[in-house]
């Protein structure tokens, strides 16, 4: 069997879920195809897979792109994400491509699309045999936003490798004091992440605890000086730091430097910073819109423990005055969580599932 699977390829970690999934594919006897859009023209094979890359232009040279690899692959499976949907779907359709598989990652309510954008992705999901899902939320609104019908659609996380980036030296230069307690905030800074709420708790914090916080805060974006001046007018320059964009090995770093992990986002239709965090044992406080949730097993994690309404800052603070007194949710019970839950060879063997098209036992 032949499989051709559509992502953006380059060193982030979702991009290497997808190369790893190619290549245990690859090791299981199918042919692995993987095609991206990129900067330049490219190919190159990696542990078995052959992987093609052209550059990205405009909206007819992409299609055209995306048409001729689907014609020269001449896959008997194509699995697509993100803006790749639409047109593997497409010409998938219009050459006889057996199974067409459509990994749909982003939340209605994060995106907020056009009347335009929902009628246009509800017509190619619907033309797709199957839909992924990663989260029970992302699930519903396939049907009742897309109009997919419910047996189209599969609910399958993601696992991370980022245990393959764990180092011994802090290559960020943060202090480990137990004098001082270190929160961190990862993600890009839009609104909808909702950093400013952790910034109003840690003020909160400064002001009813003896306890020095400091919070640091990964990754770029537009909101970036709103922040700034929040930072300013409440007088914490001296407690939060912006530590800008962070590669994979920069982001271990922060992982392994922080006392626990604040995700506070207002929609995550999955969330890859909370199974990041997690697989490296960081303690973590994480916004109850976060789909990852959906597939820990509450009676033996219950979610109260360690997540929190995105809307409640007193909720947030409660839940991280623990750890200004040394009495959070222990790094092992985070890695025990993530080893029970995002399992690798049970996800692939989902994966798998969806592809030859048989019935999940």
């Amino acid at each position: 069997m032949k499989i051709l699977i559509l992502y953006t390829y380059n060193s982030g970690l979702l991009s290497q879920f997808y190369q790893e999934l190619s290549e245990k594919l690859c090791a299981d006897g199918f042919e692995v195809d993987n095609f991206y859009l990129k900067n330049k023209k490219a190919y190159f094979e990696q542990n078995g897979v052959a992987i093609y890359g052209e550059e990205r232009r405009g909206f007819v040279h992409n299609y055209k792109a995306i048409y001729k690899i689907i014609k020269q692959s001449k896959p008997d499976v194509v699995v697509s994400n993100f803006s790749y949907i639409n047109p593997a779907i497409l010409f998938g359709k219009l050459l006889g491509v057996k199974r067409n598989i459509a990994w749909f990652h982003t939340a209605f309510g994060h995106t907020k699309p056009s009347l335009l954008k929902v009628w246009n992705k509800t017509m190619f999901l619907n033309m797709a045999d199957m839909v992924l899902a990663n989260s029970t939320v992302l699930q519903n609104e396939m049907h009742t936003v897309y109009k997919v019908s419910k047996e189209k659609i599969r609910r399958i996380p993601f696992w991370t490798n980022i245990g393959n980036y764990r180092s011994h030296t802090n290559q960020l230069q943060i202090t480990k004091d137990e004098a001082v307690i270190n929160i961190g905030c990862p993600g890009r800074l839009v609104s909808d992440k909702n950093h400013a709420l952790v910034i109003e708790a840690v003020f909160q914090l400064k002001q009813s605890h003896e306890q020095s916080v400091r919070l640091y805060i990964a990754g770029n974006g537009p909101y970036r000086k709103q922040l700034e001046i929040l930072v300013r007018d409440l007088k914490l320059e001296q407690e939060v730091v912006f530590l800008g964009l962070l590669d994979v090995e920069k982001m271990t770093a922060f992982y392994e430097a922080m006392d626990v992990v604040v995700l506070p986002s207002f929609h995550e239709a999955f969330g890859l910073v909370f199974i990041e965090a997690i697989a490296l044992g960081t303690p973590v406080l994480v916004s109850n819109a976060f789909g990852a949730l959906d597939f820990i097993d509450s009676e033996k994690f219950p979610l109260e423990d360690f997540s929190f309404n995105p809307h409640a800052r007193q909720e947030l603070i409660d839940k991280l005055e623990p750890y200004l007194n040394n009495a959070g949710k222990t790094s092992d019970y985070f890695k025990t969580m993530y080893g029970k839950t995002f399992e690798k060879e049970v996800i692939y063997n989902q994966v798998k599932t969806v592809i030859l098209n048989q019935t999940t036992p």
